[in-house]
């Protein structure tokens, strides 16, 4: 729900690449604060109602507009993060009887579930997509029984006075411990909406290996949630300092996994470009400990939950807590959002250039600092399921969805094939797709992709593709795309890594793509990245660029200058992209003086056979001189806010 409610904000604010009142709706991060009103006792039926609004609001949601859904999901997250803390309060006793262990494998298995449905349909969450929403019927229909069995539940015994003043009755605690507790739940979940979640962000932010990290993870937690379902008394072993070191040696492999990648941009528009290559395999050690060491933020949000129950806070601790909580998420929303758009809102957002890893770091410090609060005896670990066929159950359950994960992963990925034959004309495609969204800020990933299916290019050239971040919703176009046209047989290359703040710059090729580069020259609004690569056609290399040049004068002169140099005097030479430039400008002529424009090429008066004038055309394909256009066009239509431009060309 807060992965539609950010997504939908930035969609619609991308339409005018600016913040209008529709970012309020990240205010619904802060409703914990209404369960203050509730001085003494939060009623028995309060939870049960907060989580029936929210099952309805799952359920209509992927049914609404983007605009609707900034609504409706807001007032989901509000509902979760109020039955958060009233669970706390309500539920101390259940969480203390397994050490908060239900809570922590619980959230296992949905970590587990998120990285299935996303990994069956290349990264976008199958329970919102299609025919397949009755998945998230299905499981909603599970939750409203388990609702309605809780409250037909009845305890065999009676509590006596003793436990019951003592189920109760706050201990005292000071506030500031149980927001530090708090504020460590809190880190947990939004480690996993950055990433866990969805696996493929981390596998962007590295140029990691999907397949790989998918399977990694997933066996990492699948392994993890029997061990300690089948054996809960190993935690037991884990001290303190074990769980320090643990979560200390995460945190650091995983900002690591980032810094390694972040790259030092040009600061003049004088400066050399930075050519970036492929990263080396030890690039990715800190990756996959991170990925192996993982599982401790499930036993951490057990040990958290745990600890809360057992300080007996009260509510208005509580309300406080996870409100401040909300804030918290709140403002690491802002500088995850910052650094990819930090040219977009002045003054604040610029401190953040550059600094991808910052909010990441920020999570692991809340995170170890709540865990350091935990006290030092390991606690009575006592088993989830009261008799050995419930811990089988559950045990197959997780056995199902991480071997479904496996088969998932490698029946939806692309492995395209070299082609045979030789070739002497080819299709080249121009798109920029603002990220997946058409012109009224409607998701629009199918869509775009029948209109390449309908065109068929053999060399596409993607911009603002930059999906597999927050504010895509953390799926990856990309990926979408090429594991969808798997008949087509693309290979693909991102493009510049998130973790530089690109809008992206990707290809996809019919043709082996055999050295790829991401080129970074100067930048006053938002990072330059272009994509670099050669392809290999029959026995000749093409070399291809994709371009998504934004700003000031000196930063399309600073990138057109850089480009040029770099073709100098090869051949074979696409140059393609949102250039965000005109044929009446500067950058312009600097192209034309090495390379042809495809489209002029066809069509000299700039007005095609039906009529059509694109003289006033910013998305442009480039060609070294060898090339003859045998057509051109452009295909106005609402898929995305620029039309898509392909042209054939023989040699």
């Amino acid at each position: 729900m807060i992965t539609y409610l950010v997504e939908s904000v930035y969609m619609l604010d991308l339409l005018n690449l600016e913040l209008d009142e529709k970012v309020l709706g990240v205010l619904f991060l802060l409703t914990p604060i209404l369960i203050i009103f509730f001085r003494k006792k939060i009623p028995n039926y309060f939870i049960e109602i907060v989580v029936l609004i929210f099952i309805i609001t799952r359920i209509i949601t992927p049914l609404l507009s983007t605009s609707e859904k900034i609504i409706s999901a807001g007032i989901g997250v509000g509902c979760f993060l109020i039955f958060l803390p009233a669970y706390f309060s309500k539920e101390r006793r259940s969480i203390q009887e397994h050490s908060g262990l239900q809570l922590g494998i619980g959230l296992a298995f949905s970590v587990a579930l998120s990285i299935l449905f996303r990994t069956v349909n290349s990264t976008l969450d199958i329970s919102i997509s299609g025919v397949f929403q009755f998945i998230g019927w299905i499981l909603a229909a599970m939750a409203l029984i388990m609702i309605i069995g809780k409250q037909l539940y009845k305890r065999t015994g009676e509590l006596t006075s003793a436990e019951a003043e003592n189920e109760i009755t706050p201990q005292k605690t000071k506030g500031t411990i149980i927001l530090t507790l708090v504020l460590g739940l809190i880190s947990v979940l939004t480690l996993i909406y950055f990433a866990f979640g969805s696996p493929t962000v981390i596998a962007r932010w590295t140029e990691g290996n999907y397949t790989a990290i998918i399977i990694t993870l997933i066996s990492v937690i699948g392994l993890f949630s029997i061990l300690v379902i089948r054996r809960p008394e190993i935690l037991k072993r884990v001290s303190k300092t074990i769980l320090l070191i643990w979560n200390g040696a995460f945190v650091l492999s995983l900002v690591l996994s980032i810094a390694l990648h972040v790259i030092p941009f040009p600061a003049t528009p004088s400066a050399p470009p930075v050519v970036v290559l492929s990263p080396a395999w030890f690039y990715h050690i800190p990756l996959y400990i991170m990925l192996v060491l993982s599982p401790v933020i499930f036993l951490d949000f057990a040990l958290l939950s745990r600890e809360i129950a057992e300080r007996k806070p009260t509510i208005s601790q509580l309300a406080i807590s996870f409100t401040i909580g909300g804030l918290f998420l709140m403002i690491l929303i802002f500088i995850i959002i910052f650094t990819n758009v930090w040219g977009y809102v002045d003054v604040v957002s610029l401190i953040f250039r550059n600094l991808f890893w910052l909010p990441f770091l920020i999570i692991g410090l809340g995170l170890f600092g709540s865990v350091f609060l935990i006290k030092k005896r390991s606690g009575d670990f006592k088993l989830i399921f009261r008799n050995s066929n419930g811990n089988l159950l559950a045990s197959i359950i997780m056995i199902i969805i991480a071997l479904s994960t496996v088969i998932g992963v490698f029946a939806t990925t692309a492995f395209p094939a070299t082609p045979t034959g030789s070739v002497s004309s080819i299709r080249v495609y121009t798109y920029n797709i603002q990220q997946g969204v058409n012109t009224t800020g409607e998701k629009n990933y199918d869509g775009q992709l029948a209109l390449i299916k309908a065109i068929n290019p053999d060399i596409i050239g993607l911009q603002e593709c930059d999906t597999a971040r927050i504010s895509g919703g953390n799926s990856d176009i990309v990926r979408y795309f090429s594991d969808r046209l798997r008949g087509f047989n693309y290979f693909s290359y991102y493009g510049p890594k998130t973790v530089t703040g690109t809008y992206g710059a990707a290809v996809l090729s019919k043709f082996p793509i055999i050295d790829v580069k991401s080129v970074f020259t100067y930048s006053d609004v938002d990072e330059i990245g272009t994509a670099e690569v050669q392809i290999l056609i029959g026995s000749d290399v093409f070399n291809v660029w994709i371009n998504h040049p934004a700003g000031g004068h000196e930063a399309k002169l600073a990138h057109i200058t850089a480009i040029m140099n770099r073709i100098g005097s090869k051949t074979r030479v696409i140059s393609m992209g949102d250039f965000n430039f005109r044929q009446d400008s500067e950058y312009y002529n600097l192209t034309l003086a090495t390379l042809q424009d495809a489209w002029l090429a066809r069509w000299p008066t700039g007005v095609d056979d039906n009529g059509l004038n694109m003289s006033s055309r910013i998305d442009h394909i480039f060609l070294s001189g060898e090339f003859t256009v045998v057509d051109a066009r452009y295909v106005t239509d609402p898929q995305s806010d620029h039309p898509a431009h392909w042209a054939e060309i023989t040699w």
